[in-house]
């Protein structure tokens, strides 16, 4: 197997961007191919990224990599380098059951009266996921 190619996305990669987003039911706003980075293997992409630009934070988000091509370290490789390009504090919100993967690379749980306003809208939203049993929790990378 090739070496991992992590790249900034270009116009071309949006469709794939929009599809990979869907297919994880993720969230679907502010999905701009210029926020991403993709990650390659043999001239494919397999995994995606963004660094959510809000007026008041930054978001790290919309993470996913192909079935096939997980627990290879590529969603980690895509963290370090989305992080190398985002300011700090750096939030994310994400299920409950992911939320030790992420404190792996720095990020904490805090409360949701803690968010900036951007990321407490988005936070209100997903209260209706505790209809489902689905529980998000918002973390944050604090400056190094």
């Amino acid at each position: 197997m090739s070496d991992l190619h992590i790249r900034p996305a270009t116009e071309q990669d949006d469709a794939i961007i929009k599809q990979m987003v869907s297919r994880e039911h993720l969230d679907p706003t502010s999905v701009k191919w210029q926020h991403f980075l993709v990650a390659e293997r043999d001239g494919k992409i397999v995994g995606i990224g963004q660094v959510k630009e809000y007026p008041d934070c930054l978001e790290l988000g919309s993470l996913v990599v192909l079935s096939e091509y997980r627990r290879q370290g590529i969603a980690g490789e895509l963290i370090r380098a989305l992080e190398a390009r985002a300011g700090r504090p750096l939030y994310l919100t994400c299920r409950d059951r992911m939320q030790d993967y992420y404190a792996g690379f720095g990020y904490r749980q805090i409360p949701i009266w803690k968010a900036p306003p951007a990321i407490l809208w988005k936070l209100l939203f997903t209260r209706l996921f505790l209809l489902f049993g689905v529980r998000i929790v918002l973390m944050v990378k604090d400056y190094a």
